[in-house]
């Protein structure tokens, strides 16, 4: 199936290029514009840090990891495979869901108009979105390296984090990042579009743990993972696309709090 999907991707990406060629030349842009200041790292930071779906699941796997939980759940969901029937149905649905990630991810950039700003034209937000996916896979790999825990299967021990989780949701907020720079989808249906993108990544989580290549916790950092790596790269690099902003500063004589408003 990978080798179907990779074409797949050039040809979109190659496509982009041919369309939008006239685009950049409407820009003008010096190779600095493409670097984000120290204070944009920062931001982009602690935004990846305070976003829930980095710490709700981080917190989750320290919770699963408590006593035996891990162990339990990981036991129950192959036995019972509850979702998808069997462990070989399980593990198939893990790949067909985080295909669909990919396709999510390709889909809204390639929907997000091009803007006159470095990396919002099309073909730049592509390559963009993919170097996180890259950034993420090196990490994931770097981490199953050094932890070296066994899978529930057996059959190696790169369990943890699971890369197909820490896959579907790097490519999942991205591709809720670019919903919410679509105006067409300012709306209910915005909304309803990444819902569904995240039941694609919540499900390639869960079809890891049933397939039993993935203890929760394995899943449950992938996730927070992925998450934190998507919105890092995407809020460092492209224009900031929420309309409200929370700052908090503490210091031993004052604390202060500002909310600032875009329109």
């Amino acid at each position: 199936m990978q080798s179907f999907r990779l074409p797949v991707v050039l040809v979109l990406v190659l496509s982009v290029f041919a369309l939008s060629g006239c685009a950049s030349a409407k820009r003008d842009l010096k190779a600095g514009d493409y670097w984000p200041s120290g204070a944009r790292w920062k931001w982009a930071t602690m935004n990846a840090l305070t976003s829930r779906g980095t710490w709700v699941p981080l917190l989750g796997a320290g919770v699963v990891s408590i006593d035996d939980w891990d162990q339990e759940i990981s036991d129950w969901a192959v036995e019972n495979t509850p979702i998808f029937g069997s462990t070989e149905n399980a593990v198939e649905a893990s790949d067909d869901l985080k295909s669909l990630t990919t396709f999510a991810m390709v889909g809204t950039a390639l929907a997000v108009p091009n803007g006159d700003g470095a990396w919002e034209w099309k073909p730049e937000r592509l390559v963009l979105e993919f170097g996180a996916v890259q950034l993420n896979n090196f990490l994931t790999s770097g981490l199953k390296s050094v932890t070296e825990r066994e899978r529930p299967d057996g059959s190696d021990n790169r369990s943890f984090p699971s890369g197909h989780s820490s896959q579907a949701w790097t490519r999942t907020t991205l591709a809720c990042r670019n919903v919410d720079q679509i105006p067409s989808l300012a709306n209910g249906w915005g909304l309803a579009i990444k819902t569904s993108f995240r039941v694609f990544a919540a499900g390639t989580s869960w079809a890891r743990v049933e397939g039993g290549a993935h203890y929760p916790s394995d899943v449950l950092f992938g996730a927070a993972l992925g998450n934190f790596v998507a919105i890092f790269v995407h809020d460092a690099f492209l224009p900031a696309d929420s309309k409200t902003r929370f700052s908090a500063t503490l210091s031993r004589r004052e604390a202060s709090f500002s909310i600032a408003f875009a329109f």
